[in-house]
């Protein structure tokens, strides 16, 4: 029983003749057991480089599977394909005969340009591969970015215009002369500005530019639009107890309009 179990590969197409170097070559191997693959550490520079490919997967677990070995030489040598299969557990795959193979080489002896026979990979390319990759992308994508970036900056938007300063109104041109009502401060001039621009105003809406300014007043006291801030500045005058609140809403009725223009270019 022991014996049967050893006798469980059998390899076919083993080649009888030398495989050139850089040539792949292929084996077909009949086994029945463990599944095969080919040795998972091989480098680059190994002098032997192999593949195993079950070509019948679906095949029983139990039943002979047939695997395409492929390998290929880069030094040139005689080697045992066997020692670089194992079974797919990791475990080594002692049943298996040996499968020899010779690798030569086709260029002339002392050839100076044979890489492969050096013992080590270049060094420019084992330690500075990737440096070098990562550079050439960087210059690659740099000139893109900077073209992307630049014509971002040009084509940004302008900031937006700040918003037009409103323009004066009449009540903005009575509203100082009102506070200073309010404060007491109003000078007897202002008193006389202020109502002349009350005057100004209502002359036109109420047809008093035939009367005289204190028989104007006098209508305008009794009006029931234009006496509110009228006899509101008289009564700050007096006692000085005005409010920014009822102040603003007096102004309320003057804010359509535009500044009036006195004679004599006062305002």
């Amino acid at each position: 029983m022991i014996a049967a179990c050893l006798v469980v590969a059998l390899a076919l197409g083993v080649p009888d003749d030398p495989t050139p170097r850089g040539v792949t070559g292929s084996i077909i191997l009949t086994h029945r057991g463990a599944p095969l693959m080919a040795h998972p550490d091989q480098p680059i520079v190994s002098p032997l480089l192999v593949r195993v490919i079950d070509t019948t997967p679906t095949a029983a677990p139990d039943a002979a599977h047939t695997y395409r070995i492929d390998y290929i030489g880069v030094v040139a040598g005689d080697y045992d394909i066997r020692t670089l299969i194992r079974h797919r557990d990791g475990t080594t795959a002692d049943e298996l005969v040996a499968i020899p193979v010779t690798i030569i080489s086709e260029l002339p002896a002392r050839h100076g340009t044979d890489l492969f026979g050096t013992p080590t990979a270049p060094t420019i390319v084992r330690t500075h591969y990737r440096l070098i990759a990562a550079l050439f992308a960087l210059a690659w994508l740099a000139v893109p970015t900077f073209v992307l970036v630049r014509r971002a900056i040009r084509n940004r938007p302008p900031p937006p215009l700040p918003p037009p300063t409103p323009e004066p109104t009449l009540a903005d041109q009575l509203r100082p002369l009102a506070e200073g009502a309010m404060r007491g401060s109003l000078s007897l001039d202002d008193q006389a500005r202020l109502e002349l621009l009350l005057i100004a105003f209502w002359s036109e809406r109420r047809e008093l530019s035939s009367v005289s300014p204190a028989q104007a007043i006098s209508q305008l006291r009794a009006d029931a639009d234009a006496s509110p801030l009228l006899l509101a500045i008289e009564q700050w005058l007096h006692s000085r107890d005005g409010s920014p609140e009822s102040l603003a809403e007096l102004l309320e009725p003057y804010r359509a309009h535009a500044p009036i223009e006195l004679a004599g270019g006062a305002r």
